[in-house]
């Protein structure tokens, strides 16, 4: 299973990782992985190239790991930009369960 955080303060996002393989298939075909992994990791780029934000980003390939910590409080765009990542990520969730995804959201 791959378990997404978010971790928020005051509605605005301080950081977000997702973690482990979804375990939908065998590695190299599992579609529900890679629909994470391609959603979390477009908004890492797209958070670096559109709205320059600064951030710390860590991978761990072996582990399944990819976090994301803001440096500083996100601009509104760039909690857009967020807010969309977890929109597609609750579809994945509902579309193939939560025995997959479980998204958890902390308040820090």
């Amino acid at each position: 299973m791959t378990t997404v955080r978010i971790w928020q303060s005051e509605n605005r996002t301080k950081a977000f990782e997702a973690s482990g393989h979804a375990g939908y298939a065998r590695s190299g075909i599992d579609i529900v992985c890679s629909a994470i992994s391609i959603l979390v990791s477009n908004t890492i780029n797209s958070l670096e190239v559109l709205c320059n934000e600064k951030t710390d980003v860590t991978i761990d390939e072996k582990s399944g790991l990819i976090r994301c910590v803001f440096k500083n409080i996100p601009s509104e765009k760039s909690q857009l930009i967020v807010d969309s990542m977890i929109l597609g990520l609750k579809q994945i969730q509902d579309e193939y369960g939560n025995k997959y995804i479980d998204i958890r959201f902390e308040e820090v």
